[in-house]
């Protein structure tokens, strides 16, 4: 069973380079004219059930490459390395970003880009089926709406990364510290690039003395500000990215801690009854003010951990869930049929001529489709 559910490393390898996404074409009301946004999805999201509700990170500045395929890399490579989960990736260009982005008061109660990010948005992402999190992300003009947005629109983003923002940032800094000194569940995470006028000196000179002045320490943490010395302010996206994402999200990074094994992969200690598990299990997914779902690789490292170590009733129950998360994913119908095959040939059988139809239906052009499919065959001799 244990080489089963490994073979899914195998096609967790992400490619290099800049997955094209989904281009959804829409007349948006809010502003009176034909927008695009482009949906980025991950590579085992055709797996999943509409259980498994995937967080949503929105990147402004889509009409920029030199800024939005650095942000989508990282996401995916730091995806690959467990530092942060498996999301819908919306990118949102724009036709003006000035006009679009800046407010002519942080009192301004509404703008197209807010209505279209909150009323518009939400109806296009419904059949990519959309978890409970959103994160808003921004740099410079766009960075600085998106303080404005979280503050106009507080309960639409749970996170917001600013990149170097500056528009308004002495009105907007105060007000967001308020905000989070109530809401125990939000993140507000800002960068800013080098002091020297030929890195990021303008943004820092207004930015640097704001954060101190609005007494962010009192919401114990949850309104982070970093500086990035040896960053201009257009690699500020690039260098800050994927450092304060990684801090964001590092609580799921840590949560698949259950069933820890020694350097022989065996486990340490007797794991809970299997219910006992799922349930513990499903408490580590609360994150912020929702959850993240259960990840394929995170299924199938605990599972290969307990039945390394005999513990079939947990592997089981953990399949079984599995069965229900990620119904089209082969290789759990492939582990569950090798299972319960010594004691239920029927129900092992059928599983594993599931896992034979789902391999046809989904990796038929995967270079390693006659080994894999070798591979569940076999259980059946």
């Amino acid at each position: 069973m244990r080489s089963i559910l490994v073979a899914m490393v195998v096609l967790a390898t992400p490619t290099i380079g800049v997955a094209e996404g989904d281009t959804l074409r829409f007349h948006s009301a809010a502003f009176g004219t034909e927008r695009t946004v482009v949906v980025h999805v991950p590579e085992f999201h055709h797996y999943a059930s509409a259980e498994v509700g995937m967080p949503v990170i929105i990147l402004l500045d889509g009409q920029h490459d030199w800024f939005i395929d650095p942000l989508l890399n990282d996401i995916r490579f730091l995806q690959y390395t467990h530092e942060v989960p498996q999301a819908i990736v919306v990118t949102v260009p724009h036709e003006d970003r000035v006009q679009e982005c800046a407010p002519d008061s942080i009192d301004q109660p509404g703008m197209p880009l807010l209505e279209m990010l909150t009323q518009e948005l939400p109806p296009l992402l419904r059949s990519y089926h959309p978890g409970e999190i959103t994160v808003l992300v921004g740099h410079s003009f766009t960075a600085s709406f998106a303080l404005y947005a979280y503050l106009r629109a507080t309960d639409a983003f749970d996170a917001v990364i600013a990149l170097s923002p500056l528009h308004q940032v002495k009105r907007s800094v105060p007000l967001v510290v308020d905000r989070l000194v109530e809401r125990l569940d939000q993140r507000v995470l800002v960068a800013v690039g080098g002091a020297e006028r030929l890195k990021d000196g303008g943004h820092h000179a207004t930015l640097v003395p704001a954060v101190p002045a609005a007494s962010h320490e009192r919401t114990e943490g949850r309104f982070l500000f970093r500086a990035y010395p040896a960053a201009g302010h257009t690699a500020v996206p690039i260098i800050a990215f994927p450092d304060l994402l990684a801090t964001l999200f590092k609580p799921y990074a840590l949560r698949d801690s259950l069933a820890p094994v020694d350097d022989e992969y065996r486990i340490l200690d007797t794991p809970p009854a299997a219910q006992d598990l799922l349930r513990a299990v499903e408490a580590s997914h609360r994150f912020l003010g929702g959850s993240i779902p259960w990840n394929l690789d995170e299924i199938n490292g605990l599972a290969s951990r307990l039945g390394n170590s005999g513990h079939t009733e947990q592997v089981k129950a953990i399949l079984e869930r599995a069965l229900q998360l990620y119904p089209e994913y082969y290789a759990f119908h492939a582990g569950y049929g090798e299972l319960v095959l010594p004691t239920d040939a029927t129900t092992g059988e059928a599983a594993i001529r599931t896992a034979l139809e789902l391999l046809e239906r989904h990796e038929r052009d995967d270079p390693d489709y006659a080994a894999m499919r070798e591979e569940v065959l076999d259980l059946l001799k």
